[in-house]
């Protein structure tokens, strides 16, 4: 799906990607931990060819870390970003591919199954014949139901039926999600509107490089329309009407920067309160049809879009309306149908945005619809393939010490009064920890295989929205995963308190058991001191140890957290990462809490562990302590282009990664007393400068 629906975002999910390295002369001068031999790391661990030893740490310390491994590599066509996650992605992708291919040639799954859909759907979505012969056949149907829309009553009908039956998003969006004053129940939530644009501010903030991406959008709009009958002109002129129309939608609709507090998105409201802003809309009928009639209360996440849409509705014309609903469905179906059109939305999504100059291979692109349908039957397989069970058992005592090292530096904490700190403790104690996969695998009866891609998937799409909506008022599943254990990432959910780890993401460099201690804990240690203090950002801090929204603080433990945080917000902000392009402190403030959390947790775990199983010493001219830092650096190695690097700044929760690559170690003392970093050198921050919240 393009663009974007207003949404519940408070389900912190940590996309990865990767930059950093330094040298090994530079050991000689900084102190040495142990009297043991010099040890060789061989294929595990901190790599010297990653490396570029010629560079200085302390003038560039992410070249020194990742400069060899940078020099290798350059940007795929087909990729804005290419990084160590990426590298980890495409071995996973390898992987993925030889077990559908065995399976394709194998005949032996039951017709029918979850694992059978998995197949037949990535060779549907694979066959570009087919769906080339098929042009727009396959959703022609919502096409013409659009057009014969004659009144707003019937757009109206239109918006409250077709939401379980076609290709459409429309403007009151009702979805599932657990309540944050009581999250052991599902409750309805009301979303904004379905946007072609990424964010808010590309219709609102007016600069030379918006307006580009602005005259992309119509542009590949009117293209989009083309196929769907349009003359050029007339396309053309739609085009700019449904760019106005979205404009006036989306703004009301929250800033991306105010999804960070859960204050912002968090409103419950009667049934009555929607029905009396939205008068036009049958409330009433639209929840019946959804199949919760009895429900009585509504999370809105967009009050001042509530308020807003039904005049904004209501002052235009109904052909704008019937137009921006027909490019809804090119824009959801575009990447179904043929190659041509799918083309046309990549040369927006893909290189306008983010600089891509070409798209995957088909195989890919097949897998990632394969992932996104029947993710979990692909993955049970996978894990059954990959993921031995001495990983998990060894990750899971990886993440026991790095939370033993969390609680550590809670009790130590001298910014927080007694009573909070005991509350911060008891939240950690109830942490819940999931690593690979889940225990009970998520089913899929309720997809069937159509006669083209296009039907495929919005059987999928409505067999897992149908799913969703049964939850309403029921208990939340604690034991389910919000990600799939193919994936390489992680995440931290504040509904569940519970951290999660892919099995994807458990391998070199992030993971290696044959590792020394030190590049494990630097890498994904780092990771996992980042997902533990999740719980305690800007945002995390706001849910106690059940994962319901309250106040657990004392005021004077709130302005102290707000004053550290400021101080975050302003050390990121001027940071300059292109001419006149800055991290945006605001809207990365909870991931760079992370960040900084993370690896000085990180760190403390290591040296727990160096103290209860022994030191191993120098290794390759390295001591502990350097290998942690630079481990932590390498991951976030990536090469990135210009055009991918705006579109990130202004959409992404995090900061770029060349910044989460060294920013969070320029706050350590640690770093700089390991790499002997003093006044005067690049990689210096003053010690009245450097931030320690947790």
């Amino acid at each position: 799906m393009r663009g974007i629906t207003s949404k519940l975002r408070f389900l912190v999910i940590l996309v990865c990607s990767a930059l950093l390295a330094w040298p090994v002369n530079l050991a000689a001068q900084v102190a040495t931990p142990a009297a043991s031999p010099e040890t060789s790391a061989a294929a595990h661990g901190v790599q010297l060819e990653n490396m570029d030893l010629a560079a200085d740490p302390r003038d560039d310390f992410l070249q020194y870390a990742a400069g060899g491994w940078q020099s290798r590599v350059e940007i795929p066509s087909d990729e804005g970003i290419y990084g160590v996650w990426d590298e980890v992605h495409d071995l996973s992708v390898e992987q993925l591919l030889g077990l559908l291919d065995r399976l394709a040639a194998s005949d032996s799954l039951p017709i029918g199954s979850d694992e059978w859909k998995a197949v037949q759907l990535f060779a549907q979505a694979k066959d570009l014949a087919t769906r080339n012969a098929q042009g727009i056949t396959p959703i022609e149907k919502d096409l013409a139901a659009i057009d014969a829309l004659s009144t707003r009553e019937e757009l109206y009908r239109y918006l409250r039926d077709g939401v379980l039956t076609t290709h459409i998003w429309g403007f009151y969006g009702i979805y599932a999600a657990p309540d944050l004053a009581d999250s052991s129940i599902y409750t309805a939530w009301y979303s904004g509107p379905y946007l072609g644009l990424p964010s808010r501010d590309y219709y609102w903030v007016d600069d030379e490089s918006n307006e580009a991406i602005r005259a992309a959008y119509r542009a590949m709009s009117a293209e989009l329309l083309e196929y769907a009958g349009y003359d050029a002109r007339a396309a053309e002129d739609a085009a700019q009407r449904i760019y106005d129309f979205e404009k006036r939608l989306a703004e009301p609709l929250l800033r991306s920067e105010d999804w960070n507090d859960p204050q912002n998105y968090y409103h419950p409201r009667p049934v009555a309160e929607l029905a009396e802003a939205n008068p036009d809309f049958d409330w009433p009928a639209f929840l019946e049809f959804l199949g919760i009639p009895e429900q009585e209360t509504v999370v809105v996440t967009e009050e001042k879009y509530l308020a807003a849409v039904d005049e904004i509705v209501q002052a235009t014309d109904l052909q704008t309306l019937k137009d921006y609903f027909k490019l809804q469905v090119l824009l959801f179906t575009a990447d179904a149908l043929t190659e041509e059109i799918g083309e046309t939305s990549f040369a927006f999504y893909g290189t306008a945005l983010d600089g891509i100059e070409e798209q995957r291979p088909i195989d890919e692109r097949a897998l990632y619809t394969v992932n996104g349908s029947v993710g979990f039957a692909l993955g049970k397989l996978y894990v059954d393939e990959y993921f031995p069970p001495q990983a998990k058992a060894q990750m899971e005592e990886l993440v026991a010490g790095v939370i033993e090292a969390t609680r550590h530096r809670i009790k130590a904490l001298t910014w927080m009064t007694p009573e909070t700190r005991e509350a911060a403790l008891a939240k950690l104690d109830t942490l819940r920890v999931k690593v690979g996969y889940p225990e009970t695998w998520r089913t899929y009866e309720g997809v069937t295989i159509k006669e083209s891609l296009a039907e495929t998937l919005l059987s999928s799409g409505i067999a897992d929205y149908r799913w969703w909506l049964d939850r309403i008022g029921e208990p939340v599943d604690r034991d389910e995963w919000d990600m799939l254990p193919q994936e390489v990432n992680a995440y931290y959910n504040p509904t569940n308190n519970e951290i999660v780890f892919p099995a994807a993401i458990l391998q070199p460099p992030f993971f290696d058991y044959e590792a020394d201690p030190a590049s494990n804990y630097g890498a994904l240690g780092g990771v996992i001191g980042h997902e533990i203090t999740h719980a305690f950002d800007q945002s995390g801090a706001q849910f106690d140890a059940e994962g319901n929204l309250t106040d657990w603080w004392t005021a004077e433990d709130h302005a102290r957290f707000e004053e550290l945080t400021a101080a975050v917000g302003d050390q990121y902000s001027a940071i300059e990462l292109l001419p006149d392009l800055y991290v945006d402190g605001d809207l990365t403030i909870g991931e760079n809490i992370a960040d900084l959390g993370g690896i000085q947790i990180a760190y403390d775990a290591l040296q727990i562990a160096l103290e209860e199983s022994g030191d191993p010493g120098v290794i390759d001219g390295l001591t502990q302590d350097q290998r942690f830092f630079i481990a932590w650096a390498f991951i976030w190695s990536a090469e990135v282009r210009d055009e991918y690097l705006r579109t990130d700044v202004m959409l992404s929760f995090h900061a770029p990664s060349t910044v989460r690559a060294v920013q969070p170690l320029r706050n350590m003392d640690a770093f700089a007393e390991a790499f002997a970093i003093e006044p005067g050198d690049p990689m210096y921050l003053p010690p009245e400068e450097r931030i320690v919240i947790w």
